[in-house]
């Protein structure tokens, strides 16, 4: 099962439309990892036929959860929008709670810079900000293909289109 996974739309759904509408055919279901989660309610509205998951980020003013444990495929997987973890000094206490759930695979966004770590069987990404990039120019989203083996795909939105920009392949 693909998921496309997106966070800190910050009120700017084009490039979230622009990557569903390309991968429309692949995905099953959409999450979106904090600040400005009603963007996803435009999104729904063009998309009918997805799933839709969201957790609140710290620019979000609404009674959605801030975390949340999701199924999907047989894998579980914590969802946070980082900034109650303090993400932006690093990911351990991301890491921590991790371990204390006994969940080995987390999503979070908050410092709008894709990053992967992959190690003790422990999967933790942040896809970067849709809209507003920091430390590069490059907006960018992930595509998790939930399999027995995990594969994700980063992609970035370029004048010239949504490109590929790194590709794994995780064994769970």
């Amino acid at each position: 099962m693909k998921v496309i996974i997106f966070s800190d739309s910050h009120g700017n759904i084009k490039n979230m439309q622009n990557a569903i509408e390309k991968f429309k055919n692949e995905i099953l279901a959409i999450i979106h990892l904090g600040d400005y989660v009603e963007d996803l309610e435009k999104i729904k509205k063009i998309f009918k036929d997805k799933i839709f998951i969201q957790v609140a980020g710290n620019n979000d003013f609404t009674d959605i959860p801030n975390e949340e444990i999701v199924d999907i495929n047989g894998h579980k997987i914590f969802l946070t929008h980082g900034h109650e973890y303090n993400v932006y000094f690093g990911i351990d206490r991301l890491y921590y709670k991790l371990c204390e759930i006994g969940i080995n695979i987390g999503l979070y966004g908050h410092t709008h810079k894709p990053s992967a770590f992959y190690e003790d069987d422990f999967l933790i990404l942040n896809p970067g900000s849709i809209s507003f990039p920091r430390g590069s120019s490059v907006c960018t989203f992930v595509i998790i293909d939930f399999l027995d083996e995990i594969n994700y795909k980063f992609y970035g939105i370029f004048e010239d289109g949504i490109k590929e920009i790194e590709n794994k392949v995780v064994h769970k």
